[in-house]
């Protein structure tokens, strides 16, 4: 009689065959290299000399990356991320890391060799996956526990590749040359590894799907699902009782709406009827919200507490359904936004300025559009003053790239140790906005990456949100801000340009909430 395994008995099985794996992927570079040897500079060691010298540290210093990563996750039963892996190398808070063209590249073959994986692999990952999921119970896999999908295996190999002393040119070309192969045995890895469990009466686990009425053509159900231009439509689908809201008359009348348990209380014109679709549909969207996994608990809660105020306007100012940039919808994307974010130091700061402004429109005595735009301007006006905190905070760096960026003498590095200690407060002309540098509206990103823009960039194997703190006159450097960390990054606009043709950078936008309420909403109907 078989005893079922468990994950930490697969993991410690697959751990076994991953050295074979590695080494394979080795010979096949290696191959490639004596075939078509890569460029070195006159004086240094060739590289696949020092590839096949070193590849026995390389293989096991892999080995020790992707043990730890799959105890690690085995353990918490969370995801790993470059940033959470224990023990990984992470720059201090007291260093700038400086991003040339040569990182940038790494970063980019790092990532074609994880897609290459997903995409040959894809099946077989996906089918591994509900093994996995079983051996921890998830009957629904809700998240991803295989332990070694590709972007561990790749993780793992590059932490392998680290302990070469070759040049980073030289590590790229190393991950470009090992995803083929690595792909290929993975493939098979993956296939061979769900046999094993299945013989060994580990039952899948099954993916949640989507069942399409029978009576519903495939034409018809597109149609169906398709988000209308305003919410006036999906107003008029909401169910309406056939004995609707009296009237309630008198200017200071107020009509009592009971929807989803909670009682709204908005105020009516005179002789008026409130809408019962209208009140449907609000409770429904902000029902929605409330269940939003995508939403931090205190930021759905935040925006819960914003719906008497949009309920009392909708029912005096019927333009709120009119379009999804209403100033409502927009001060409510903005705040969830904000918050989303920030730095960790300034959120509970920020969730009570955004508890301050939902009370004072939740006390004005008449909600209009103007409220709300007031409270955008408030929003907008707390996000200048952590702007230039972080800037003042970054002074010292922005001297150094200053005086750097004329005479380029700096020799780019990962690690460029700061001086703490001697930050100052920025001076004045630093906060006058830099001149366009090198990007332009056709890529996506706004021409001159201005302090306060936002991205999201692929950087060390990882992806960051990112704010533009600075730029140089010259265009050639760009001093930004990871605020989850509190690090920060100086990147070569031509690095940053390289990241935004690869697909690896593009700017962060703000998110309509009430849009993706609204699908969700129309998807139940």
């Amino acid at each position: 009689m078989h005893t079922r395994p468990t994950l930490l008995d697969f993991i410690d099985d697959e751990l076994l065959r991953a050295p074979m794996t590695y080494d394979l992927v080795l010979d096949a570079v290696h191959e490639r290299w004596r075939m078509r040897p890569p460029a070195f500079e006159p004086g240094k060691i060739d590289p696949s000399r020092v590839l096949q010298q070193g590849r026995t540290e390389l293989v096991a210093s892999a080995v020790r990356a992707l043990r730890q990563s799959a105890l690690y996750e085995a353990k918490s039963g969370s995801t790993i991320t470059t940033t959470s892996f224990p023990g990984a190398a992470l720059h201090s808070r007291s260093e700038l890391s400086l991003i040339d063209e040569g990182d940038v590249e790494v970063d980019i073959e790092i990532n074609r060799c994880i897609e290459a994986i997903r995409v040959s692999a894809e099946a077989e990952l996906r089918t591994l996956q509900t093994f996995t999921s079983a051996l921890v119970d998830d009957v629904n896999i809700s998240r991803d526990t295989n332990p070694f999908r590709a972007e561990c295996m790749v993780r793992a190999l590059w932490s392998g590749v680290q302990t070469l002393p070759l040049s980073n040119p030289s590590k790229a070309r190393l991950m470009h040359d090992a995803a083929e192969p690595l792909a290929a045995l993975l493939r098979k890895a993956y296939a061979a590894a769900c046999h094993r469990l299945e013989d060994q009466g580990v039952t899948q686990a099954t993916h949640r799907t989507i069942v399409v009425g029978s009576r519903t053509g495939w034409g018809a159900e597109l149609n169906r699902l398709r988000l209308p231009e305003d919410l006036n439509v999906l107003r008029d689908s909401m169910p309406a009782p056939l004995d609707a809201l009296p009237p309630v008359h008198g200017p200071a009348g107020y009509t009592e709406a009971l929807h989803t348990g909670l009682h709204v209380q908005a105020p009516q014109r005179s002789g008026n009827k409130a809408d019962p679709q209208l009140i449907e549909l609000l409770a429904r969207l902000f029902d929605t919200l409330q269940k939003d996994t995508q939403l931090a608990p205190d930021t759905a809660s935040l925006i819960q507490r914003l719906e008497p105020s949009v309920l009392r306007m909708a029912l005096v100012d019927p333009k709120l359904l009119d379009a999804y940039d209403h100033p409502a919808w927009q001060f409510m994307n903005q705040l969830a936004f904000d918050i989303d974010f920030c730095a960790p130091s300034q959120r509970l700061r920020l969730l009570g300025l955004g508890r301050n402004l939902v009370d004072h429109l939740a006390a004005s005595p008449q909600v209009e559009a103007a409220s709300f735009v007031w409270a955008l301007e408030r929003l907008g006006a707390a996000q200048r003053h952590a702007l230039l905190l972080a800037t003042q905070a970054a002074a010292h760096d922005i001297e150094r790239l200053q005086a750097a960026a004329p005479a380029e003498a700096w020799t780019p590095s990962n690690r460029v140790p700061l001086d703490i200690s001697n930050l100052d407060t920025v001076p004045a002309d630093l906060m006058i906005d830099a001149p366009a540098g090198s990007f332009h509206a056709d890529n996506g990103l706004p021409d001159g990456l201005s302090p306060g823009t936002r991205i999201r960039a692929y950087l060390q194997g990882s992806w960051r949100n990112l704010q533009s703190l600075w730029q140089d006159n010259a265009g050639e450097y760009v001093l930004m801000v990871e605020h989850a960390h509190d690090r920060r990054w100086a990147l070569r606009q031509r690095a940053l340009t390289r990241l935004m043709n690869e697909g690896l950078a593009h700017p962060l936008k703000v998110r309509s909430l009430v849009r993706r309420a609204a699908e969700i909403v129309l998807r139940k109907l």
